[in-house]
């Protein structure tokens, strides 16, 4: 199999990144971070996945429109920004067909992948997200300590290739981990712009030594250049969780593609790679 990339964002504002259950002014914005990937990628031809919340669809109609024609794969990121397992089924399954549905209606044809939000899933609520009629995922990721991250355990499918996974038709894609003692370490998200740099390219470099399938997950907050909203109440912890790093994400993100590059990745979509898969 060849060495495959998938850039992948979950459309989503800064509000739902970090404060998904406060109350949190929304007249502000850092969606913008979406345009400056788009930019990024354009330039290299890069076609990506952007996982999107449902209930800003309609605010970014045009814009997933013209992606959509583009080449881009518009999936789902749940109606509203919270974690799957927070959710009884028939509240989820309720919220998530609004999402798709909304999707459908904007792009004028079935909308086959999503990714939880916060990668927040069980394998109860995994099972009622294919029932809502998706073709893909790409919500598991390797064990984590944090307590926020559900517990997928694909039961009945069989891994085709590393960190890919297939059960009849339907495809799981495992976001890109590294490990590092007993702990592993996403190469994507927050994680870019807040870990040290010379620590995170070493470690993305030596897991792209393994020729294994590379997934990259970002957030528009990441690469806005917009200051963050000031939010009041929140912990110190957070706050410097949505500021860190934020000033050379730009210049980290297009390193990692550099990198990509270097090791003869080719740049593909999740919906390319799955229709790859079932013509096998």
């Amino acid at each position: 199999m060849k060495k495959y990339a998938v850039i992948t964002m979950d459309v989503e504002d800064f509000y739902h990144t970090y404060f998904p259950e406060m109350n949190v002014d929304r007249s502000q914005s850092l969606l913008d971070g979406l345009d400056v990937a788009l930019d990024i990628m354009d330039k290299k031809n890069i076609k990506g996945s952007f996982f999107v919340v449902g209930e800003i669809a309609d605010m970014l109609a045009e814009k997933i429109k013209a992606m959509d024609a583009n080449g881009h794969d518009i999936a789902c990121h749940n109606w509203v920004h919270l974690r799957p397992v927070t959710m009884g089924i028939d509240k989820y399954k309720e919220q998530l067909i609004r999402a798709k549905d909304k999707l459908e209606e904007i792009l004028g044809h079935k909308v086959n992948g999503y990714r939880a939000p916060s990668f927040g899933i069980d394998d109860e609520h995994y099972e009622a997200m294919i029932d809502c009629g998706f073709k893909y995922d790409s919500s598991k990721l390797k064990p984590q300590k944090s307590s926020k991250y559900g517990v997928l355990n694909l039961n009945g499918f069989k891994e085709i290739f590393p960190c890919i996974y297939r059960r009849d038709d339907f495809i799981e894609f495992e976001v890109s981990t590294q490990k590092i003692g007993d702990m592993n370490m996403l190469l994507g998200g927050g994680y870019i712009r807040m870990l040290p740099w010379p620590f995170m390219k070493w470690m993305t470099k030596k897991y792209l030594k393994t020729g294994q399938p590379y997934v990259m997950y970002i957030h528009p907050i990441d690469l806005s250049p917009k200051p963050m909203p000031r939010v009041e109440g929140v912990s110190f912890d957070r706050y410097l969780r949505t500021h860190i790093g934020r000033g050379d994400m730009v210049k980290r993100f297009s390193a990692v593609i550099e990198m990509l590059e270097k090791e003869g990745y080719e740049f593909v979509t999740f919906e390319q790679l799955r229709k790859m898969e079932l013509e096998r």
